[in-house]
């Protein structure tokens, strides 16, 4: 499983980034928390070749949304769109397809949803886990179903396991098949720290300073 910073805050990225992970994703409420408009967000990051980089469009029909998508795309050619699930978003789906635009479904949270979002021609699947919990459901159990599917068929859609609320979920995405992991800077560091590696660490400075 590979990383994708969820975050708008550019300082928060660029560490992110300086620690490997494999793309930046975000939405239009962590644009409005960082003041940060969403042309000038893609634009900082456009060059950045080696990484995902998605931009999500909003509106209430597939034609005003493809005009934003398309813009986008012309800021960086090979950016992910990410769409609100919904039968406008799928009707986008199959147009920006069409137009060799990638794309990712945002707001999955069933099985159903996931296999009609690859039908629209979804490349990537952004299966919500924490807030299918806090809505009486089993967020991972939907996200194994989902990856289960997905190996069964051979498709290839990869999946986000997006949501993320604590390292349990971010152990239970990765043990799941997700392919990759949208996760929030704290979460970053919450599962970069170990007691064990710490205090390793610090034994093994000691004996060098020893010889």
């Amino acid at each position: 499983m590979r990383y994708l910073i969820d975050s708008a805050n550019i300082s928060e990225i660029e560490s992110a980034i300086g620690m490997g992970v494999s793309g930046i994703t975000a939405n239009p409420s962590m644009y409005l928390k960082n003041k940060v408009s969403l042309h000038s967000f893609i634009g900082h990051f456009k060059d950045l070749s080696d990484k995902l980089l998605t931009a999500e469009v909003i509106g209430e029909t597939a034609e005003e949304m493809l005009s934003q998508a398309e813009a986008l795309a012309g800021i960086r050619p090979d950016i992910i769109i990410k769409v609100n699930f919904s039968r406008e978003g799928m009707r986008l789906m199959r147009m920006l397809k069409e137009r060799n635009i990638r794309t990712a479904a945002t707001l999955i949270f069933n099985l159903n949803q996931a296999t009609l979002a690859m039908e629209a021609g979804a490349d990537f699947l952004f299966v919500f886990i924490g807030r299918n919990d806090e809505n009486g459901h089993d967020g991972i159990s939907v996200l194994q179903e989902i990856c289960g599917v997905i190996r069964l068929n051979g498709y290839h859609t990869r999946v986000v396991a997006a949501s993320i609320k604590n390292v349990y979920h971010l152990r239970q995405a990765a043990l799941s098949g997700a392919h990759y992991a949208a996760i929030n800077f704290d979460t970053l560091e919450k599962a970069i720290y170990s007691d064990l590696s710490v205090n390793g660490a610090k034994g093994f400075e000691s004996d060098w300073k020893m010889l």
